[in-house]
């Protein structure tokens, strides 16, 4: 865990070691987040999908997905599956 303390400006410095690890360098725009209380510091070129597609790498294998027809045929599936779920919703 590392310090920073802000100035009588406000601005904060943050610590090398962080920088280096986040890849953040000097004139870097940077966003600042509160999500429910607790301050969070993003890269203004923090990309969500991008973050969303590394957390994500693997997955389509672990569950079978490995072969873009495999995707294919399982996205059909599952439209027909919600398909026969509004169909049975419409007769309710």
């Amino acid at each position: 865990m590392e310090c920073a303390v802000v100035n009588s400006g406000g601005q904060l410095t943050i610590p090398l070691e962080i920088m280096q690890k986040m890849g953040i360098s000097e004139g870097d725009k940077l966003y600042f987040i509160n999500r429910n209380g607790t301050l969070v510091i993003k890269p203004a070129n923090y990309d969500p999908l991008k973050s969303l597609q590394d957390l994500m790498e693997g997955e389509a294998e672990r569950v079978g997905l490995n072969s873009e027809e495999d995707i294919i045929k399982f996205m059909k599936e599952v439209r027909k599956e919600l398909a026969e779920e509004r169909r049975k919703s419409k007769c309710e």
